[in-house]
């Protein structure tokens, strides 16, 4: 069965309804999956932690927009997405090897500009044959992983 997985930036903007990813969105059929992974509504729930807004109320809004349209459908990270994790982490590490042994991985991984939890979430995408909706750059991770399809409609 087709389908996307949408990144947080997607997300915010499926929920804003003048945008074209909700318009794309809507036009889509049924039998399409359209899912978050739970990685990604950490980091929703995460950035509403952190960040002061003024507008308690669009905040609430969109807090409940996501319960109710993807919470109930998103994809646990399972002992099987850890096998893909650890596949695109090897081909990152392949395609870039640290310039010295001992450099610290965290360290390399901030080098490359690769988001641990963008490693997660395509390892989802690509454990469940989905599209990844994302409007972030990710060359470290595209190259590492041809096999999943990215888009952005933002």
């Amino acid at each position: 069965m087709p389908g996307y997985l949408l990144d947080t930036n997607h997300v915010s903007a499926v929920c804003n309804e003048k945008t074209n990813a909700r318009r794309r969105l809507e036009s889509l059929d049924d039998s399409v999956q359209v899912r978050v992974c739970s990685i990604t509504l950490g980091e929703i729930w995460a950035g509403h932690g952190m960040t002061i807004t003024t507008d308690q109320q669009r905040r609430d809004e969109y807090a409940a927009f996501v319960l109710e349209r993807f919470a109930p459908s998103a994809l646990e990270i399972s002992a099987t997405t850890g096998l893909y994790y650890s596949e695109i982490m090897k081909r990152i590490w392949k395609n870039n090897p640290p310039p010295k042994p001992k450099k610290a991985t965290e360290q390399h991984l901030r080098d490359l500009k690769v988001d641990i939890n963008d490693v997660w979430t395509v390892a989802a995408a690509w454990e469940h044959g989905l599209i990844f909706l994302t409007m972030d750059k990710m060359k470290c991770v595209r190259r590492a992983v041809p096999e999943v399809q990215m888009e952005s409609w933002l």
